[in-house]
């Protein structure tokens, strides 16, 4: 059995609060064989300096902390659900409240730790496989799935679900599998897996971007499925793409806080209206039906999310 990890628990407001838990060192296999050519070849990964991660998405209750002290109009879909992850997130928003977490509660980080941010992929697969090697941390299939999280709902009838109502893994993280999507802080490369030879020191992603500029590669990775997806998507291994200022009812985030040296992020929140889901691309148009839109629009990992 591995030992309870340490936690720390950050005091956002009166009754608010994000706990954490540390991820230890260590190396692990990523990726997945027989299943799509972008999780291969699978390779040993090295995690060589700690880490701490939250132990679920944000909540809709610590995400309006930011909304509310920086006038940022953001639109739940499942509004009202304290408890609920916070969704319908586009990559920069998610990045701009990692932002302002760190300039606000820097002071009760873990000794080490100078940054809030997203995970990088292998954090993200590390942190969620936590020893295992199976498809999800609680084993293979369906029936194990259903033990971490929730998946393979309708997409009228379906939402979120409140947070850590299912197992844990063995580093006390809730939620990895299912709910919502998790971005990650990686540009999006359907080869990257290719281009690295075994044994791979993932620290160096802990140099994170901060904004999701346009440019020759602007997508930004996502994983762990969602409460709409199948249980196929929802696998440790499932990797997704997709542009940083689209949102959806199904995407969502957590926090790590990483040790330095980082790249120092840039302050400030996005644009008030990219935030506001009204205009922009990826914004959910009043016109268009939640039907119409989901045929209209692929990830860019050339597979469809529900």
């Amino acid at each position: 059995m591995t030992p309870e990890p340490e936690r720390k628990v950050i005091e956002l407001a009166d009754g608010i609060t994000m706990p954490f838990r540390e991820i230890p060192p260590g190396e692990f296999r990523m990726g997945q064989r027989g299943e799509s050519e972008n999780e291969e070849p699978v390779h040993l990964v090295k995690i060589t300096r700690a880490f701490w991660m939250a132990e679920t998405p944000v909540t809709q209750e610590q995400f309006a902390l930011w909304t509310g002290a920086e006038s940022v109009k953001h639109k739940n879909e499942f509004a009202g659900r304290a408890k609920n992850p916070a969704e319908n997130m586009d990559w920069n928003e998610a990045m701009a409240f990692c932002r302002w977490f760190t300039e606000q509660y820097r002071g009760q980080f873990p000794e080490g730790m100078k940054l809030a941010t997203l995970p990088s992929e292998a954090q993200w697969e590390y942190a969620c496989r936590a020893g295992t090697d199976t498809e999800y941390h609680t084993g293979d299939g369906d029936a194990a799935l259903a033990e971490a999280g929730w998946f393979g709902e309708k997409w009228g009838s379906g939402s979120t679900h409140p947070v850590a109502e299912k197992a844990r893994n063995d580093f006390w993280l809730h939620d990895m599998h299912g709910n919502v999507w998790e971005w990650c802080a990686d540009r999006w490369d359907e080869h990257a897996y290719r281009k690295r030879v075994d044994g791979w020191i993932a620290d160096a992603a802990m140099e994170v971007e901060t904004t999701g500029a346009a440019g020759e590669n602007p997508l930004r990775v996502l994983r762990g499925g969602s409460w709409l997806n199948s249980a196929r998507d929802c696998r440790a291994a499932y990797r997704l793409g997709n542009e940083p200022e689209y949102r959806y009812r199904i995407f969502g985030f957590r926090l790590v806080l990483v040790p330095g040296p980082v790249a120092q992020p840039e302050r400030g929140a996005p644009e008030k209206e990219k935030a506001t889901g009204a205009g922009g691309r990826g914004t959910r148009p009043e016109a268009k039906g939640a039907v119409d839109l989901a045929k209209e629009k692929m990830p860019r990992s050339g597979r469809k999310i529900f």
